[in-house]
């Protein structure tokens, strides 16, 4: 059912916190094979990875402050 802007629903905001959980575990992960690693371009990779992760997790955050629900 369509809402108007601006406006997310409980499910919604359920969604949005578990997907914000997944995400906060995928960054510890990355940052933990980026330590463990020997090789400098594997360890970059894990790097850029945890960084990416970290972007959706801002991102998914931003909509989290929507503040208006359903």
């Amino acid at each position: 059912m369509p809402h108007a802007k601006g406006q997310i629903t409980t499910r919604e905001l359920i969604d949005l916190q578990a997907h914000l959980m997944l995400e906060t575990n995928l960054v510890g992960q990355f940052n933990h094979f980026a330590r463990e690693c020997t090789d400098p371009q594997l360890q970059r990779m894990c790097q850029d990875m945890a960084r990416s992760r970290m972007s959706c997790y801002q991102l998914l955050s931003q909509h989290m402050n929507i503040g208006n629900m359903q």
